[in-house]
């Protein structure tokens, strides 16, 4: 257990400990420079410092030349003093090493003998390029830590602010770097944060995929040499999520011990885990730079991405704490109101645009419940397809020969908000804006950059493109009235430079930025993050923006993982999900309409089809569930998520509860058939022990099921009541599903 972490693993805190420090004031100044200095300036400071949260504790150890991370885990509940905290640090140090130990520190560095990857690597012309920080000032202010560390010979500053919120028991560390002298530093690697290991913390496990197919777990054991997840894509990418959990080799969604690292940042990086020889462990995160793209003036600070972290007792429990600090520290205010439920026009009409047949799809998706309408791609010139037209973000007088204000109108008159697509950081070739601004793309002089989709890449970056940027989208939202933009993004970065020089690190700042600009300007004006589904899912973005459509398959078989890849770090509310068409247009696979509609309730639901095809019975059961989601989405959008132990790996299965605790939500998903004849119980979480729930099917698809079991558990067709802890415990029956088949199961506090 963490409680025991000090005894468990001395080793990943082998720090200096008193008697070591003492035994350095007998070697010459010559020889330890560094830390009789560091030891005359800390004399004073205290020998540790101590974060607290409602169920976490970080000690900051303060022996060291930089300090050290002494414990990180469950709230400790008694005093902690230096003499104390000596005790358990005092390591062993075996033959064969250097003769002193080697510090896993906040800012490791190769001076101090340390083998792992350094906090820092960079250099300044016709100067050494070791360095050799100490630490120069710490300041406490509540549950926030500023640590100024200095190296004098390298005229370097490095400001680390670690801060524990006290409610959510996330962790965040934000790191920067100051050259404090008059010629330029180029930086090459510089770390957002470096964490030590818990010995007993055996496996890893991040997340891959592709386009469409984001979030998929993998695990794998953490031995030695290093494992490096590097994203080179430009953007968050589909191929690598920056989040990475360490944990023991028990974890699962209720035991074990884990770690939660999330790096906030949109474009490329690097996670780092290594075991070294010693024993000790660490994982690090950062920025992953290309030759010669960060460099420091005299005089000037280059400010990390935020690293976030926690570390608990099973997935769920990390899962709660990001979703519940997220909610708090990161999503715009607006996601905290009710939901409305979306229309998208893409895999109605694609780029076969015209004003009837969108009125007559917005007439349709009004029917079946939805509240808001959006415009997706092919509204402007020359967008007939995805070849040509980006970058010209006039309405199309050809396909809208009165602008968008007929369509605009009829939206309005089913009281139903107007959204618009946009991909603005891309441009076609075949666009008047390439043949105006060739100069405006990324690129490098003299190399041909591939195209992707079609299109090349804008360098947000420069302040001619921005503004020519915000002006086209800032003038639509006025004449609109535009209440929602899906802002896309379609293509990895290569070659990001500005003709010379590498700007990939440059590109996601100017989008945040261009972003905070036009919701400044319209301050009612939503975001939704778009990147070929999913490619762009991060703390960073979730700033400006407050839904992300999670993948461009909305096949609910494939989405079951990806969406339960996605809530592991995420929110659900902000998950846009939608009920496509009986044939995902994505994998060809035919599933009823039920399932779609149970997975996408999982997140915000919304359609992806074209209503104006439905049958009656069809409209009738989309109407079920529109108004279910309806029913429960004031308190959907502060839901607490829990992922559910399953019998079988065909199964998928989780739930949202009210923070109250007087409703659940669960969804059931069978992959595939299963071995067995009956599926047995499934038992369900998050309930109050002591308290009667109301247990009934919340699905309308009692008739599907029927044909499957010769006996139904009596719950499916009239509700039971039971104690939260016997359904916890003991679980409901399944009834038999037939393959690619779901259910949803409500339970309700009953009241005496």
């Amino acid at each position: 257990m963490l409680s025991c972490f000090f005894k468990l693993t001395p080793i990943v805190i082998s720090f200096y400990t008193f008697g070591t420090l003492f035994h350095c004031l007998y070697i010459s100044a010559n020889q330890r420079p560094s830390i009789k200095a560091t030891i005359t300036r800390m004399s004073n400071t205290p020998a540790y410092y101590r974060l607290d949260g409602a169920a976490s504790s970080l000690l900051l150890s303060n022996h060291t030349q930089v300090p050290a991370v002494a414990w990180l885990g469950d709230r400790l509940e008694a005093d902690v003093d230096g003499a104390m905290l000596a005790n358990h640090e005092d390591s062993a140090l075996a033959f064969a090493n250097l003769d002193a130990r080697a510090p896993l520190d906040i800012f490791p560095q190769l001076s101090t003998g340390y083998m792992g990857s350094p906090a820092l690597a960079g250099y300044r012309q016709n100067a050494p390029v070791a360095h050799s920080f100490s630490t120069k000032h710490i300041e406490q202010t509540g549950q926030l830590l500023v640590v100024v560390l200095e190296d004098v010979k390298s005229q370097l500053e490095v400001v680390q602010k670690i801060a524990l919120d006290s409610k959510s028991d996330v962790c965040t560390v934000s790191t920067s770097l100051k050259n404090a002298g008059s010629t330029d530093y180029r930086v090459d690697w510089l770390a957002s944060a470096t964490l030590p290991l818990p010995n007993h913390f055996s496996d890893c496990i991040s997340q891959h995929g592709r386009w469409g197919l984001e979030n998929q777990s993998y695990r794998r054991a953490i031995g030695p040499g290093r494992i490096d997840i590097s994203n080179q894509h430009g953007r968050t990418g589909h191929e690598h999520g920056p989040n990475l959990i360490c944990a023991s080799a028990d974890l699962s969604v209720d035991h074990g011990d884990a770690l939660f690292v999330h790096l906030g940042w949109s474009g490329n990086y690097s996670f780092r885990i290594e075991r070294l020889h010693d024993g000790t462990a660490y994982l690090q995160c950062g920025v992953l730079l290309g030759p010669g793209e960060e460099v420091v003036a005299p005089g000037a600070v280059l400010t990390c991405p935020t690293a976030y972290f926690t570390i608990g007792h099973g997935l769920n429990q990390c899962t709660q704490r990001f979703h519940s600090f997220a909610r708090q520290h990161i999503l715009p205010a607006w996601t905290r109101t009710p939901r409305p439920i979306h229309a998208n026009s893409w895999e109605a009409l694609y780029f076969d645009l015209n004003d009837n047949d969108l009125k007559a799809l917005v007439d349709a998706a009004a029917t079946i419940g939805a509240e808001r309408f959006v415009l997706d791609d092919g509204w402007f010139p020359a967008r007939r397809t995805d070849e040509a037209g980006l970058g010209d973000w006039t309405v199309d007088k050809h396909v809208f020969p009165h602008g968008l204000t007929p369509l605009v109108e009829h939206v309005r008159s089913h009281n139903m908000q107007f959204g618009l697509w946009f991909e603005p950081e891309m441009v076609n070739p075949d666009s008047d804006l390439f043949r105006k601004h060739p100069e405006w793309v990324l690129h490098y002089a003299g190399i041909e950059t591939p195209l992707a989709r079609g299109q090349l890449v804008l360098d947000v970056a420069r302040e001619d493109v921005s503004n020519y940027l915000f002006n086209c989208i800032s003038s639509l939202v006025s004449e609109y009235s535009i209440d929602y933009i899906k802002w896309d993004m379609n293509r990895d970065l290569v070659l990001p430079g500005d003709g010379l020089s590498p700007r990939s690190s440059k590109q996601p700042q100017a989008v945040y930025a261009l972003m905070q600009r036009l919701i400044d300007t319209h301050p009612t004006l939503q975001i939704e993050s778009c990147s070929s589904g999913g490619a762009r899912t991060d703390f960073g973005v979730l700033k400006q923006t407050g839904r992300v459509w999670t993948s461009d398959n909305i096949d609910p078989i494939a989405r079951g993982t990806i969406q339960q890849g996605f809530a592991r770090f995420f929110p659900p509310e902000v998950m846009g999900a939608h009920v496509g068409h009986k044939e995902a247009h994505l994998t060809g696979r035919s599933t009823n309409l039920h399932t779609r509609a149970i997975i996408a309730l999982q997140g915000q639901f919304g359609f992806e089809l074209d209503a104006r095809v439905l049958n009656k019975d069809d409209v009738t059961t989309l109407h079920h569930y529109t108004q279910l989601y309806k029913q429960h989405r004031s308190w959907l959008s502060n839901a607490i998520y829990w992922q559910l132990p399953t019998s079988d790996n065909l199964l998928l299965a989780s739930g949202l509860v009210s923070t109250s605790g007087e409703d659940a939500l669960f969804s059931i998903l069978l992959l595939d058939s299963l071995k067995t004849t009956r599926p047995g119980c499934q038992r369900l979480r998050g309930l109050a022990k002591t308290q009667r729930y109301r247990v009934s099917l919340a699905s309308s698809n009692i008739d599907q099921l029927d044909p499957f079991n010769k006996a139904m558990p009596a719950w499916c067709r009239n509700s039971i009541v039971s104690s939260g802890e016997l359904i916890m415990n003991i679980g409901i029956p399944l009834p038999v599903m037939p393959p690619q088949s779901a259910i949803l199961v409500y339970c309700a506090l009953e009241v005496n």
